[in-house]
């Protein structure tokens, strides 16, 4: 229950970012952006709020104990978008007739789930995105994984991998011990958690022939080599088939120089039913948690508009890429401000005059009424590159910091074309 003393704080797992903090994330997601637009994704909007009914459509039960939900003025119920690809799923079935196929969308927008929280797992979650529509191929996954590749480093990030799996492998493998609804269920939550406990003692009640195979999924990870191991333990179509579109897929990565960045954990299931291939996640050292993640889910558009349309995605969240920028000592965010104007009183008048002229010119300029000339330059230093003075309706002191030079400017001998040197 909410006591007095706390409604000024956010409430838990919402976050709030005073400038330096919100300028490195917004210069993480400038980043981003434009590598999802070099790669020609074009941006999608959808609500913050969905009807609950929508979600279940998309998604079944999977957050349901997860979702922020309310009931409005006419008694629907409606829920806080927990992930966006649903919501475009839904957004697109509404235009269904209008697509023109393919469709590469990105977007960046938070979302919220009811979580426990935990260092880097917040309530609230800022999200950048793609989703690829219309394609099922091989290149289509391996563009999606470059994507994520590329969209990382852009940020400096280095010393990450991306587990790679592949949700027919895993159903593969539970079709063939017969497993029931309720026991596949509950395998696919214990192995997202890694509960390795869990996971022993689920497979020690069942009743099935080859049950033990279940205990070494979380062992199935490694480098390529682990795809040709595995072939031996499986006896399905389906998770040979997986296997073979894993190694054709990792050819592409490898003709695209990103083998090094490749891993492949065959349990890896996302925890979301919608995941119908190739699914992964990024991870970086000492952050316990995964910094992006995806994988191709061609049924999830069938579900909304009764078409079978293919699609791949993945998200990106940039508070975990912050996180991992400050662990790897990187610096993020070097933006200076152009100008920084100081002056004397009474000379407001000229001041905005130059703030205008600058303006006009494309320099970001930043006026400063707190002190004089000495002081600006004492605080100004990380920040600007120049420091203007005006001094009088006629002269002006231009201070740049960069070339740490300095010098008087005379509007009325110099003439204003003086100020295009600056």
């Amino acid at each position: 229950m909410l006591k007095n003393k706390d409604i000024l704080k956010s409430p838990p797992g919402m976050m709030s970012y005073l400038p330096e903090v919100a300028a490195e994330l917004k210069t993480i997601e400038g980043k981003i952006l434009e590598v999802f637009n070099m790669w020609g994704y074009q941006p999608v909007l959808t609500p913050t709020l969905e009807y609950y009914k929508a979600l279940q459509v998309g998604m079944g039960n999977e957050l349901d104990n997860r979702l922020y939900k309310f009931i409005d003025y006419e008694g629907n119920i409606l829920a806080l978008r927990p992930e966006m690809t649903a919501p475009i799923a839904r957004t697109l079935a509404t235009r269904i007739n209008d697509l023109k196929l393919p469709l590469r969308l990105s977007y960046s927008a938070s979302v919220f789930r009811y979580d426990q929280l935990q260092t880097g797992k917040s309530r609230e979650i800022y999200q950048l995105g793609v989703e690829f529509i219309g394609e099922k191929n091989y290149l289509a996954d391996a563009e999606a994984i470059i994507l994520a590749i590329e969209s990382l480093k852009s940020t400096g990030l280095e010393d990450f991998k991306i587990d790679i799996g592949h949700a027919d492998f895993l159903n593969g493998v539970v079709d063939e011990l017969g497993l029931g609804e309720e026991e596949v269920f509950e395998l696919k939550r214990l192995l997202n958690k890694k509960d390795l406990v869990g996971l022993n003692n689920l497979t020690d009640e069942l009743k099935v022939e080859g049950k033990e195979i279940l205990k070494e999924l979380p062992l199935l990870r490694g480098s390529v080599e682990i795809l040709a191991e595995v072939k031996s333990m499986v006896d399905n179509p389906r998770s040979l088939e997986a296997l073979n579109n894993l190694k054709e897929l990792f050819l592409l990565l490898e003709d695209y120089s990103f083998a090094d960045y490749i891993n492949f954990d065959l349990c890896l299931n996302r925890g979301f039913d919608y995941y119908t291939g190739v699914v992964f996640e990024g991870f970086t050292e000492k952050l316990g948690y995964n910094i992006c993640g995806g994988g191709r889910y061609d049924n999830l558009l069938r579900k909304y508009s009764g078409s079978q349309i293919p699609a791949i995605g993945f998200a990106i969240g940039i508070e975990r890429v912050r996180l991992a920028l400050m662990l790897q000592k990187k610096r993020l965010h070097e933006e200076k401000f152009d100008n920084l104007i100081v002056y004397n009183k009474g000379y407001e008048k000229e001041l905005l005059k130059l703030v205008k002229k600058l303006h006009e010119r494309g320099l970001s300029t930043v006026i400063d009424n707190s002190g004089g000339l000495e002081r600006a330059k004492e605080e100004g230093k990380e920040a600007v590159k120049r420091i203007i003075f005006v001094k009088n309706e006629n002269e002006l002191i231009v201070e740049d910091l960069e070339k740490n030079e300095r010098r008087s400017i005379n509007l009325k001998d110099d003439g204003e074309e003086v100020l295009w040197e600056i």
